[in-house]
């Protein structure tokens, strides 16, 4: 993993910004990529996270996806290029041209309506319909989303369909779904679905969208059940 959105209080890009500037993100990967070549280690996805602000968001986002590319091709030229984002930004022609160096762009979009998009993001509504335009312009997307019950509600049947919708337009190669660890209180704003509702969704999303849907064990998305 390559944390690119980790809040740094040294060599940072500036004051007001504490984002790693694009040099020390990518002198820290080829030391990692290097050390792991040499040592015999095998690859099979090199992953750009971040731990406190997306990764989309740094200012250098799309230098830094350059270099990862080269050092990839250098080191491991098997390996697959993957980019994590939770809260993608989008809006830059600079950041959706960087997408290009990921062999996979795993987006988060887990809302089919505008009202529970606000609710789980806290952005302004329209910015529901702005995210799925631009998701419909990368390359290789990978859809992950975390159904949940409760105040804030995205599993509801109503939801579901206009979610799935969206999917159609964005045409991802793969859907990720996951749920909330544990079952939550009554009273949380957001509690987990069970098993079977999450089996239940990816049978129906594999035969509307036709695409591979993959179900993780909840509160991980790393874990595939």
């Amino acid at each position: 993993f390559i944390d690119v959105g980790a809040d740094g209080t040294t060599l940072a890009v500036s004051r007001e910004n504490r984002l790693p500037r694009a040099s020390v993100v990518v002198t820290l990967a080829a030391q990692e990529l290097m050390r792991l070549s040499k040592g015999g280690e095998k690859a099979e996805h090199i992953v750009l996270i971040g731990s406190d602000v997306d990764p989309t968001h740094h200012p250098d986002f799309r230098e830094i996806s350059d270099n990862v590319r080269e050092l990839r091709n250098k080191w491991f030229p098997r390996a697959k290029l993957v980019l994590i984002s939770n809260d993608p930004k989008l809006d830059l022609p600079e950041t959706r041209i960087a997408l290009g160096s990921y062999d996979f762009n795993v987006m988060r979009l887990e809302s089919g309506t505008t009202k529970t998009y606000t609710a789980l993001t806290g952005k302004k509504s329209t910015d529901l319909g702005l995210l799925v335009k631009h998701l419909t312009t990368v390359e290789r997307v990978v859809v992950r989303a975390e159904l949940t019950r409760g105040k804030i509600d995205n599993s509801s049947p109503s939801e579901l369909k206009n979610w799935m919708k969206k999917l159609r337009e964005v045409e991802p190669v793969e859907i990720q779904l996951s749920t909330l660890k544990g079952r939550g209180k009554p009273s949380d704003s957001r509690r987990s679905v069970s098993q079977s509702v999450l089996d239940k969704v990816a049978e129906e999303l594999g035969d509307e969208i036709g695409t591979t849907v993959n179900v993780y064990k909840p509160g991980s998305n790393l874990e595939p059940v």
